[in-house]
């Protein structure tokens, strides 16, 4: 059992301590950007083992006090070439050396943005080079949390043990987190070597939202490995091309040529399919939240035992509500206009699907094997 999170697992010791994999990383990331997390409940977050208990400042805290990590184990990193987009501009605000704080905590029990602030644009671009209306479609303005929060249902998740709301939110700030780590967008990619690097990225995001995610600590390890599978494919495509469908500037991705053509024709193929779709759509960040956590789950049913097919209803019963509610709160769209919507979402999943398959034959063609649950942790 790793001793920061609980969760059963293979662990190693990580500078200085006991942890998974996911934990590990957290906790690198942490002390090599000097963020300091603040914690909402004066470091009272965990009553339990639970993942879904813990927010970021009591993580941090439990890599310190529990698992035994030393500050001092941690490399610092060598340049800015991963550096998120964030740290480097509050950098620029306070000095190199400054502290980074984060102000919100990432408890499923509650919102996953407590206070206040500015929202922030994390993305390849500039702020100042997005229009108000790809801003919006971003959901970079307002906050996720001015618009729905867990007070506003009481549905709740017995299953998942979560309200409707937080898990809705919790796919949200996945969105964000992964665009606040400066990925570089895979469809920018020109050699093998890039994509390696960016699913390496991804993979480790992937394997944190995986393990964090409300309903997989009840799933046996089996089943996690075949979630964490559609969470990487989520994260490296689907993340990238709905980025690349709310652009307002899509001439930075025509330039499809690269040192493998094989590449550049799944990427071509990617945007004129997948990318078409979802800007015909123009989803939002609950929206595009809401239609990856179907993928993820919905994809996962296919090959997996009845306890992720039980957990999968849910999630979706639980993430479609929670969409209908924000609608209800945030727009003047009827119950019919709604169903249509969600609809419409829901339906992206059969050529999603089908991507993921090109991608596996793709992947298979190139000589690139996919990371396995196993393997990371």
């Amino acid at each position: 059992m790793c001793l920061v999170c609980g969760l059963s697992c293979r662990t190693h010791f990580h500078f200085g301590g006991a942890s998974c994999t996911a934990c590990a990383s957290f906790f690198r990331r942490t002390v090599s950007l000097n963020i300091r997390y603040v914690c909402k409940r004066e470091h009272d977050c965990i009553s339990s083992p639970e993942l879904r208990s813990i927010c970021r400042a009591c993580r941090y805290e439990c890599c310190i006090n529990k698992a035994g990590m030393n500050r001092d184990l941690v490399q610092q990193r060598r340049n800015d070439k991963r550096t998120p987009k964030y740290v480097l501009n509050s950098r620029n605000a306070s000095g190199a050396d400054g502290e980074i704080v984060r102000d919100y905590t990432t408890n499923s029990y509650t919102t996953l943005h407590e206070f206040p602030q500015v929202p922030e644009t994390s993305n390849s671009m500039d702020s100042s080079e997005l229009s108000q209306a790809e801003t919006d479609s971003m959901g970079l303005s307002p906050s996720p949390s001015s618009v729905i929060s867990s007070e506003d249902s009481d549905e709740f998740s017995k299953i998942l043990d979560v309200s409707h709301a937080a898990l809705l939110n919790y796919y949200v700030k996945q969105v964000e987190l992964s665009a606040e780590e400066n990925v570089k967008n895979t469809l920018l990619v020109k050699s093998i070597d890039e994509l390696l690097e960016v699913c390496s990225i991804q993979n480790e995001l992937a394997l944190e939202a995986c393990t964090m995610c409300p309903g997989a600590d009840i799933l046996e390890r089996d089943d996690v490995e075949v979630l964490l599978k559609y969470f990487q494919f989520a994260n490296t495509w689907m993340d990238s091309v709905w980025r690349y469908s709310v652009s307002s500037d899509k001439t930075m991705f025509e330039d499809n040529s690269g040192n493998n053509e094989s590449l550049s024709e799944f990427i071509q193929q990617m945007k004129q399919t997948l990318g078409s779709s979802m800007t015909h759509l123009n989803l939002n960040v609950h929206e595009f939240a809401a239609l990856k956590s179907f993928c993820i789950w919905k994809l996962g049913v296919h090959d997996t035992t009845i306890s992720i097919r039980i957990v999968a209803q849910e999630q979706y019963e639980a993430v479609t509500s929670a969409l209908r509610k924000y609608y209800e709160n945030s727009t003047a769209m009827n119950d019919s206009d709604i169903a249509t919507r969600i609809a419409e979402i829901t339906l992206q999943i059969v050529p999603i699907f089908t991507t993921y398959q090109e991608m596996v034959q793709f992947y298979h063609q190139a000589g690139i094997t996919t990371v396995t649950f196993f393997e990371m942790c």
